[in-house]
């Protein structure tokens, strides 16, 4: 299949259905790189076209859109011949059954060869285009991060580096970096997590030297960094509140001995995805298909909890660029209410002098201290813990790490304590 064809249909199912870039990706790796790399230039590749076009294309004609603007993004950043860039173009109208369009394609992608330079010039004025982010999510980030927003914006469109956890109760990590250099794997150590690897270049985890027996496992630092903080002892009844796909639970049973760890997600098929990882590393622990509002455990409390709450996931935008398009201004508020909502339920289940992480892949002050704050104080026994580090950006309520470009994703930590009266 035309590998322009095959984007096409991932990114319409994004742009007009609303669904998710990775339930929609169909096709080869050039297909897959196509449709990531238009998502992460959006804002820009359509000003664009909306500069090589005398009028607005209709909305039924949404897949010709896309389809110029996957051939403006495969001339500035694909390494291959532009005259096969533009005809892969031009013949994928045929299969989108508009022959008419074939004309228009070759005409505005031909046109773009040669006024390359001077459209560049007319977008600049542009904050979308630009910075290849929403409005309303430039203003959210310059207001939160005004010295680092052109830094994060810079780190949200490109592609992320593969970054390993190494299975320490297997072998040190140097120990694995030296296996992975025996099989001309290039790799460095990370910056902030003693278990982190990043790769110079995404490898298949069938090629990762015993991969399969757990000795290391996909993860990226800055999720590396919340079994550490838990100061977790042997014996202590642990709750991952929303587990899945399971890196985490997987990182704490690795981490600390003869703990007993309830593993809770209320999405069946991905809590499928915690017991996969969790037979592959060799582990233990009970797996629980339930949302937390509901769940209620028989006769038990917990000495720990993680809650690593859902949210608008704007720390991880260059993994999943569709959250640009799908995720609203409005959305921000709801997702905060929800927040405040799993914090109080999984506060019920801590015991007293026990110990909460809350934790979001999201650098929005709205989803992490100011629900943080929010909650402490209508809650007189939470107490703040300092979380000691060299790394990131600290707050009255927790700590930030920023996406950084070659390096880890964009997270927040809060750790709270639960006081006796």
């Amino acid at each position: 299949m035309n590998e322009y064809l095959s984007a096409n249909q991932s990114l319409l199912a994004v742009t007009d259905q609303g669904k998710s870039l990775d339930g929609s990706l169909t096709g080869s790796s050039l297909a897959r790189q196509i449709a990531f790399g238009v998502l992460r230039h959006y804002f820009e590749l359509a000003s664009k076209v909306d500069c090589l076009v005398s009028k607005p294309l209709p909305e039924k004609n949404a897949d010709i859109q896309l389809l110029i603007m996957s051939g403006i993004y495969s001339i500035d950043h694909l390494n291959r011949p532009v005259h096969a860039s533009v005809n892969a173009c031009v013949e994928a109208t045929s299969d989108l059954n508009k022959v008419w369009a074939k004309k228009l394609v070759n005409g505005v992608l031909r046109s773009y060869l040669r006024k390359k330079e001077q459209i560049v010039g007319q977008i600049q004025a542009d904050p979308e285009s630009v910075t290849n982010h929403p409005q309303w999510l430039i203003s959210r980030i310059e207001a939160a991060y005004p010295d680092q927003a052109l830094a994060i914006f810079e780190a949200n469109n490109v592609q992320p580096p593969m970054t390993l956890r190494v299975n320490l109760k297997q072998q040190s990590r140097e120990e694995y970096l030296e296996r992975l250099a025996s099989i001309d794997i290039d790799a460095c150590i990370g910056k902030h997590a003693p278990t982190a690897i990043y790769l110079s270049r995404p490898v298949a985890v069938d090629k990762l030297p015993n991969f399969d027996t757990g000795a290391a496992s996909v993860q990226d630092e800055a999720s590396q960094l919340v079994a550490p903080m838990m100061d977790i002892a042997a014996g202590m009844d642990v709750l991952d509140a929303c587990a899945a796909p399971g890196g985490k639970s997987c990182h704490i049973l690795e981490t600390f001995s003869d703990i007993n760890l309830i593993a809770l997600d209320k999405d069946k098929r991905r809590l499928e995805r915690v017991k996969e990882n969790v037979a592959r590393l060799q582990l233990n622990c009970q797996t629980v298909a339930d949302d937390l509002k509901t769940f209620e455990p028989p006769n038990q409390l917990f000495d720990r909890i993680l809650l690593d709450a859902p949210c608008s996931a704007s720390g991880i935008i260059r993994r999943h660029p569709d959250i640009k398009l799908l995720r609203r201004d409005t959305d921000i508020a709801k997702l905060a209410e929800t927040q405040l909502e799993l914090l109080a339920k999984a506060w019920s289940l801590l015991k007293e002098e026990g110990e909460l992480i809350y934790s979001t892949c999201s650098i929005l002050p709205d989803e992490n201290e100011m629900v943080v704050a929010t909650f402490c104080s209508e809650n007189p026994a939470a107490k703040t813990l300092s979380i000691d580090a060299q790394w990131g950006v600290g707050s009255a309520h927790g700590r930030y790490l920023l996406p950084v470009t070659g390096s880890s994703d964009g997270f927040f930590y809060a750790k709270l304590k639960k006081q006796t009266p």
